[in-house]
């Protein structure tokens, strides 16, 4: 607990950064911090939320560090910690001081990382692997939004590395317009996985605070999006979340279509929205469907419709040409790093057998490369016979989804909602088993190309019934929370990867 001495030394810092850094940033910012620990080697402090703490150590750990050591000492290690953590942290200290036959059994998914800690090098998650010895409280010193994390953007997804050719030229030009400022407020991006989306969002996060580097960029995915605001509405912190958001002035968002069936965090989302474009901010989105088939899948239509009123662009399938180009840039690299080529016929192969997606090629490639390291050595790749390559990629290619049938969308769908195929294709008008049949016919008729009476006599209704039902998975998947689960749980599992 900080002494009576700390808190006169953190008032004193408080002052410095309002004078620092201004009265307007101050109470954005700095204003709900508070003082956890003080050392000469550490010095932790908290924040109401998790993700204030981590908007603050993104954007300010550097300065926060030179205003303490200015104004009150040489330290260390300053970090920011939401106080649900930091509760958590002293819950485990307790723990740890108690007799071990006292103390209370505790899963061991307590101290997993949240979704922003997905970003850790190598070297770290090594680090995080070999420290199951050391003692609890080392442990929690790891957990989510320290100052010291890396950046949640991935390093090698940037502008010079994302391969252009017809299927993906409107979209980086989209991406070009909107860091040059002349492009619309709101973009939307939309294709299956695989053809580049994320990469491009890295890279115009990137690039954006490359150009401007005291701007705000905010990058959510689905996993921060929907822990902040469930975070923010359990500990009655909304209006907080909301001042820290509009205060972003390029906000990236990825994979929207996986909020499905979530309608608060919809509605913040939109809101969000309509404010930064208000504000002359920017929104980049990121889907995998376009706004009219969102809206019938679980999104709310007002938030396709927000989108549909943007700058929406399309990214089409990778054609050979483009393949070819990523596959040289990665063999390239490859070679760079460790001195290894890969040979013109096998990178080739590579990018005529991998059609579904750019994903899908990088994998292979990767196998490839570790095939090489492990079985070429440095005598070169010529120990890796033509054969050898085939067969690694029969194998990788073996894995590839193939098409959807509505078959396999009625198994899953009966297995989601834990029925059977004859009580689903049956009379009964029970809630559990009519819903059933509802999320069938959405999910064949917008993942298969199933006419209406084929998909009705999977279920002995006619054409009319399924569109019926359709229209009504449509409005329960936005207004009934577990049946939107259900549906995104139907969803992922045959447009994944």
């Amino acid at each position: 607990m900080p002494t009576p001495s700390d808190l006169e030394r953190f008032d004193t810092f408080k002052s410095e950064l309002r004078d620092r850094f201004g009265a307007a940033v101050y109470s954005s910012y700095f204003e709900t911090l508070g003082l956890a620990e003080a050392s000469s080697s550490n010095v932790v402090l908290h924040a109401p939320t998790r993700f204030s703490a981590s908007l603050i150590s993104q954007r300010f750990a550097p300065g926060l560090r030179e205003v303490w050591s200015e104004a009150c000492g040489p330290v260390n290690r300053l970090s920011v910690k939401g106080v649900q953590d930091l509760a958590q942290v002293r819950r485990i200290e307790v723990e740890a001081e108690r007799p071990a036959a006292l103390a209370p059994a505790r899963a061991a998914s307590r101290l997993k990382a949240s979704p922003f800690r997905k970003g850790l090098r190598a070297e770290e998650s090594a680090e995080m692997s070999t420290s199951a010895g050391r003692p609890e409280r080392d442990r929690a010193e790891g957990l989510p939004f320290d100052s010291e994390l890396p950046s949640q953007f991935h390093s090698a997804m940037t502008l010079e590395r994302f391969c252009v050719n017809d299927t993906n030229r409107l979209a980086r030009h989209a991406v070009t317009k909107m860091l040059d400022g002349t492009g619309a407020a709101l973009t939307y991006l939309h294709g299956a996985s695989g053809r580049g989306k994320t990469h491009l969002l890295n890279a115009a996060a990137q690039e954006w605070l490359r150009r401007r580097p005291t701007d705000n960029v905010l990058y959510l995915t689905y996993d921060s999006l929907m822990t902040d605001v469930s975070e923010a509405f359990i500990s009655k912190s909304v209006k907080e979340l909301r001042s820290f958001l509009q205060s972003t002035d390029v906000l990236l968002v990825d994979d929207i279509q996986l909020l499905r069936g979530r309608k608060r965090t919809q509605e913040e989302l939109d809101c969000l929205i309509d404010r930064l474009r208000g504000a002359g901010k920017r929104v980049l989105v990121a889907g995998a469907l376009p706004p009219a088939r969102l809206s019938e899948t679980g999104i709310s239509q007002r938030l396709a419709d927000r989108l549909a009123g943007g700058l929406c662009v399309s990214i089409d399938k990778p054609d050979y040409d483009l393949r070819l180009r990523v596959a040289r840039q990665a063999a390239a690299l490859f070679e760079m790093q460790t001195g290894l080529p890969v040979p013109q016929r096998h990178i080739d192969l590579i990018a005529r057998r991998c059609e579904d997606s750019v994903r899908e090629l990088e994998g292979m490639l990767s196998l490839l490369q570790v095939a090489i390291e492990a079985e070429g050595g440095r005598e070169g790749p010529a120990a890796l016979s033509d054969e050898r390559v085939r067969k690694l990629l029969a194998e990788h290619l073996s894995h590839r989804r193939q098409a959807v049938t509505v078959e396999d969308v009625f198994d899953f769908t009966v297995r989601t909602f834990g029925l059977t195929k004859e009580e689903v294709a049956g009379r009964a008008r029970k809630q559990p088993i009519v819903r059933a049949r509802h999320a069938f016919c959405l999910a064949a008729r917008k993942l298969t190309d199933t006419p209406l009476t084929a998909i009705g006599a999977m279920i002995n209704r006619d054409h009319t019934t399924v569109m019926h039902s359709v229209k009504a998975a449509e409005i329960l998947a936005e207004t009934d929370a577990v049946f939107g689960d259900r549906i995104t749980a139907i969803f992922d599992e045959f447009e994944r990867g």
